[in-house]
């Protein structure tokens, strides 16, 4: 290679000097064995400050601790919530128990409150309507005498009444056959204590502090919309603190923030003793990877008002099920978040941000804590200004490093060039053959039937997908190292090299991102920060032999710390959730894509430093081995997914009672069937040789196209999305313990309008629902639900279809509706037809009406499932 264009360093060793020294460059294989058990230590320590919390706080410790959050109390109160059962909306354990409790706890709050503070308690009980603009299926919420116990704590004298008031906001209803003690009992009970310590506070706040207990949240959010739209205090709330809950302990996560009111993250770094939140989980959940809501969708959309979303989420597998009890709780659990929500209530209460709000909109922020001990944030505009001046000052570095390279071993600068190119190829093809075998094996493990291996044992995940992924990044710089020869650049600085490139991807990626404001974009900043701080370093040094290697493991430190902790946050709340998610998707894909990304991130700056070393197929043989070892387990019993009380499968079960009606009253079908609704991949192929009935189980088949929404009683309209995946199987007629009773009681022709007016009146349980399907020809002009006519949700049959979800509270009096249609029917067959109006009913806390059929049915199913079991009612009649 002709070099005679490149002056030699005179300070430099020659050439071949420098050649027969290059034996040494290698390390010994052990070396990066030590490497590993490093890296896992890290881990573990990350893990152990993880899982570390606060030590919860008796009742005998307040005269010590006068103004923290006693969790004992909290705890105390949860016991007496959580023991009436399940709390489902409209039933009585919710509307009369627990509003009963609710009014007691808090009136003995009010006794007992400092004299500078007045607590006002309040029932409101709210009807009303909201429209749901979901994509594929929109819906409008119907609610007729919900109750939330809404509480001021205002200043008392002759103090001014607030104008600006702050928010806390939880619910205390809960799912069907399910204690709600953690969903969301934990955090009502939070709320109770942190009223109770901010009516003792010896002050009064600047503002006004309202605690809004909704009692139908589990039914589309309607309880908070009942605050936004009809409680005239609401127009007085400049912010607020939403808390829900996904599981049962760990850490309260802030999840989401604003959106574009930064300061509230100021308030929350400066107040928040534990912080736990990351734009990552904002941008993953609005981005419909989570698959729920929570009222703070309802505050920012419907309420248009800034505010901030606090969950549990970690390990959520007895999230909506019978083990959401009592004694799942931790003290510690409810002393972390009780801790948060008092400081930072207490220092928005008085923030003088809340005079003018509005004044105070920016942008969205970039946000994360580290490790739990503080938190970093900044302005999406600010991150924009980081991530482009960070990417163009690592690649000066890394420019320099080429030159100081060239300049150290006479190497030209064309020869340089081919190599930093080949070291491209080596790096890009090493990660694209990685995921490709990560993503490869999760698709086959799918068709094969096993999956989910790791929902349990959430170890596999590593073996089973960090492990092809690494096994790829050790062998392209290993090989390439070996195979490709180039005597001028000693091996060190060949692997310093594929450092270099690995970088510039992260660059190049981070450049992207940025471009497309995706604020988590700053997990390859954190990444780029470090390698660029001790590529500073290492220029320093001349990049020493061997020195160089220890201050870049340094520099890996901190990320490798931080994204352990992602990592935990990461499989931690999306396990769990692949148990109710679609059983038509594979769960294995969005698993095997997160650990390769993570594996991108933590491995892609240390898997290179393989090739310094000798004997390296020892390590690659150890990564393969741990890959086959967790093979093994996955078909073993320790890999198959459930667990009962611990990790339970779930099932949904409809006994359902279906009658289908002629145009002119006559009965067209009647049947009674067993409906099980699909939550897993594995459902139900688990249960099919253990219950004798399924034996008779089937497809839906045609019904589909026969019957609108299948003619299933869906409790939700988006659970039609599932019905490629559904089963049912014959049954006996159910018991139905609230009959429905649906009567036109009107139908008026307008000549003005040439509008024909339906009106109905309906009876049934507390939660109904209505399908609304005009015949082709046909057009809904009005109706009662709401105050427009809204788009329709997925066609049937070329029919729009309009799903309206109706629950009744306190108030089970018979509703009234009307629909007014004008047009002719297209087709002759439908002649003086207008519309199809299918009746829909659940009783879904009404178990002990469960047939004797229907409960050996149901005691058939494995120890490990969860199984939500109740009866329902489908009517269809055409008008």
């Amino acid at each position: 290679m002709e070099q005679q264009d490149v002056q030699p360093d005179p300070t430099q060793e020659p050439v071949s000097k420098r050649q027969t020294a290059g034996a040494s460059d290698k390390i010994a294989v052990w070396w990066i064995f030590g490497l590993t058990g490093i890296v896992v230590g890290i881990y573990f320590l990350v893990y152990w400050n993880w899982v570390s919390m606060p030590t919860a706080l008796r009742l005998t410790d307040e005269p010590t601790h006068s103004e923290r959050f006693i969790a004992a109390l909290a705890k105390q109160n949860l016991l007496e919530m959580s023991s009436v059962g399940p709390r489902v909306a409209g039933s009585y354990a919710n509307e009369v128990l627990t509003v009963g409790f609710l009014r007691r706890v808090i009136q003995a709050i009010a006794d007992n409150a400092n004299p500078v503070h007045r607590v006002e308690l309040e029932v409101q009980q709210a009807y009303g309507h909201m429209f749901l603009d979901y994509e594929k299926y929109p819906q409008t919420s119907v609610y007729r005498g919900i109750q939330n116990v809404v509480v001021r704590l205002v200043p008392s004298g002759g103090v001014a009444e607030p104008e600006h008031f702050l928010m806390l906001s939880s619910h205390f209803d809960s799912v069907p056959q399910s204690p709600g003690a953690g969903d969301d009992g934990t955090m009502s009970v939070i709320m109770l204590e942190v009223l109770r310590k901010l009516s003792q506070h010896p002050q009064p706040f600047a503002h006004g502090i309202v605690f809004v207990f909704n009692g139908c949240e589990e039914n589309t959010l309607q309880g908070s919309h009942a605050f936004v739209a009809y409680h005239p205090l609401f127009q007085r709330v400049r912010t607020f603190i939403n808390m829900d809950v996904a599981a049962n302990g760990g850490r309260d996560i802030m999840f989401q923030a604003g959106p574009k009111y930064s300061f509230l993250m100021e308030y929350y770094r400066d107040n928040v003793p534990h912080p736990y939140c990351t734009a990552v989980a904002e941008e993953l959940f609005q981005a419909d990877l989570v698959p729920s809501e929570t009222d703070y969708y309802v505050y920012t959309k419907f309420g248009n008002i800034p505010g901030m979303d606090f969950a549990h989420s970690t390990w959520g597998y007895l999230y909506h099920t019978a083990y959401d009890s009592y004694s799942t709780i931790p003290e510690t659990t409810l002393q972390h978040t009780g801790d948060n929500v008092l400081a930072l209530a207490k220092a928005l209460a008085n923030a003088d941000e809340l005079y003018d709000i509005r004044e105070h909109e920016g942008s969205k922020a970039v946000f994360f804590d580290f490790l739990n001990w503080f938190l970093i944030y900044y302005p999406l505009w600010a991150s924009i200004l980081l991530n482009v001046g960070l990417s163009l000052i690592a690649i000066a570095v890394i420019g320099i490093s080429l030159w100081m390279t060239m300049r150290q071993h006479g190497v030209a600068f064309g020869t340089l060039i081919i190599q930093c190119l080949l070291s491209v190829g080596v790096i890009l093809l090493s990660v694209i053959v990685g995921v490709g075998l990560s993503l490869v094996l999760a698709v086959i493990l799918n068709a094969v039937g096993s999956s989910m291996s790791w929902f349990t044992q959430s170890w596999l995940i590593s073996g089973l997908y960090g492990c092809p992924y690494l096994l790829a990044l050790l062998a392209g710089p290993v090989l390439f190292v070996r195979f490709v020869r180039q005597d001028q650049l000693p091996v060190q600085v060949r692997v310093q090299l594929l450092l270099h490139v690995t970088c510039l991807l992260y660059v190049l990626i981070l450049i992207v991102l940025t471009a497309m404001s995706i604020r988590s974009a700053y997990l390859f900043t954190v990444v780029i920060l470090f390698y660029t701080i001790t590529a500073m370093v290492n220029l320093l040094i001349r990049y020493k032999s061997t020195h160089w290697i220890y201050v870049h493991l340094i520099g890996q430190i901190i990320p490798i710390a931080y994204l352990s902790s992602v990592s935990l946050t990461s499989f931690s709340t999306f396990i769990p959730m692949q148990g109710r998610g679609s059983a038509g998707s594979n769960p294995e894909l969005l698993i095997a894509l997160f650990a390769v990304l993570l594996a991108l991130l933590g491995t892609g700056l240390i898997t290179p430093l393989l090739a310094l070393t000798r004997k390296p197929y020892w390590y690659v043989g150890f990564v393969g081995l741990f890959f086959v070892i967790s093979i093994i387990v996955m078909v073993t019993e320790a890999g198959f997914p459930f667990r009962a009380a611990t990790s339970p499968q779930r099932y949904y079960i409809y006994h359902m009672d279906r009658h289908f009606y002629h145009h002119n009253g006559t009965m067209r079908r009647s049947d009674a069937r067993y409906y099980i609704h699909p939550q897993d991949r594995h459902t139900p192929d688990l249960i099919m040789d253990l219950i004798l009935e399924m034996a008779q189980a089937t497809k839906l088949g045609d019904e589909c196209d026969r019957e609108l929404y299948c003619g299933i009683p869906f409790y939700q309209n988006t659970q039609h999305s599932q019905r490629d995946n559904a089963w049912w199987l014959p049954a006996a007629v159910p018991i139905i313990p609230v009959p429905v009773e649906l009567q036109l009681t009107n139908k008026r022709f307008d000549a003005v309008t040439n509008g024909t007016t339906f009106r109905f009146t309906v009876s049934g349980p507390d939660h109904m629902s209505f399908y609304v399907s005009p015949v082709q020809g046909i057009t809904l002009t009005s109706w009662s639900f709401s105050d427009r006519i809204p788009r329709s949700g997925l066609r049937w049959q070329g029919q729009d279809v309009h799903y309206i979800n109706y629950v009744h509270g306190i108030d089970d009096s018979p509703y009234e509706f009307d629909i007014t249609v004008q047009g002719v029917a297209m087709h002759p067959q439908e002649a003086g037809w207008s519309f199809y109006l299918n009746v829909v009913a659940q009783y879904m806390h009404h178990e002990q009406y469960r047939t004797k059929e229907f409960g050996q049915f149901i005691n058939q199913f494995p120890p490990y499932a969860h199984v939500v079991a109740y009866p329902t009612y489908l009517e269809s009649r055409i008008f």
